[in-house]
């Protein structure tokens, strides 16, 4: 690829690799202990603030994908965030309300349990089970809150459809995808900020979308547009929405789940001071 293809290509997308973080600015400063944590989207060291300028703090981690057995990996996750949150309460007082959830329906998991020949509830749960148990050999204290994806199915098409009424997603052949350019384009927004030097990494973009709904990629207006709802195959689980029947892809989830919960917890759109999870997460 010539120097000057590339450059167009990123143009698009308005991947910029200087990003600009909003700070909290609460209306008072309650309780500040001069505490500096690395912020991925600076990568640099910054003052922690809580949104309201007080000790609650309101921390989302994404979840494991409960597929197959956990490993080193999830050891290390989630041992690293729950030193990060003892210390965050036990030495630095504060009031950490975490928030995590169970991704239960995924393109491995039907994969998996077709290969097993049983349900994807009944393999999910096993795994899901494990993990918990894993969690408490290692000492890793439990979430505040637990959520699973297949446990918010109405809200999951609502904020899909809610993204498309704002024409950043497009319904194509029974499946909506995130219309990456058009959001782009957007006043205030940017795309791929967190990993911005990944933008033109197919093969992490194809990782993102699974591996049962390769063959539809054709539907997309743009490679760079992901699946928000997929149709389902013949024989696939699926829930009903106004595009077909269907499951969500894999990027809407953690939305969905991290502002209802916020939400219903009285917090203005659903925000949140941490959000945790694994660095695949970063993109896409």
């Amino acid at each position: 690829m010539s120097d000057n293809s590339k450059d167009d290509n990123e143009a698009k997308v308005s991947c910029k690799m200087a990003t600009t973080w909003i700070r909290p600015n609460p209306t008072s400063m309650n309780y500040n202990v001069g505490l500096n944590m690395m912020n991925s989207l600076t990568r640099e060291k910054e003052p922690f603030v809580t949104m309201d300028g007080d000790r609650h703090v309101r921390w989302y981690m994404c979840g494991p994908t409960v597929y197959d057995a956990s490993h080193m990996g999830h050891a290390r996750t989630y041992l690293g965030f729950d030193i990060i949150r003892r210390i965050l309460t036990n030495y630095f007082g504060y009031n950490v309300t975490l928030c995590m959830n169970i991704t239960d329906i995924d393109d491995k998991i039907i994969d998996r349990a077709n290969t097993r020949g049983i349900s994807i509830t009944e393999l999910s749960r096993k795994y899901e089970q494990e993990f918990h148990e894993d969690m408490e050999q290692l000492n890793v204290l439990p979430p505040d809150v637990l959520t699973r994806v297949t446990e918010y199915m109405d809200d999951i098409v609502t904020y899909i459809n809610d993204i498309i009424v704002k024409g950043l997603a497009y319904e194509s052949n029974g499946s909506v995808y995130f219309a990456v350019e058009e959001f782009s384009s957007a006043a205030n927004h940017q795309y791929c900020k967190l990993c911005p030097e990944q933008v033109n990494n197919a093969e992490l973009l194809a990782e993102g979308e699974g591996k049962l709904t390769q063959e539809f990629t054709s539907d997309k207006r743009s490679p760079r547009d992901f699946a928000l709802w997929k149709k389902s195959k013949s024989g696939e689980p699926s829930w009903s929405s106004p595009w077909g029947e269907g499951r969500p892809g894999w990027h809407i989830e953690c939305s969905v789940m991290a502002s209802d919960v916020f939400t219903q917890m009285g917090i203005p759109d659903g925000r949140m001071d941490i959000h945790s999870g694994g660095v695949d997460l970063k993109f896409p």
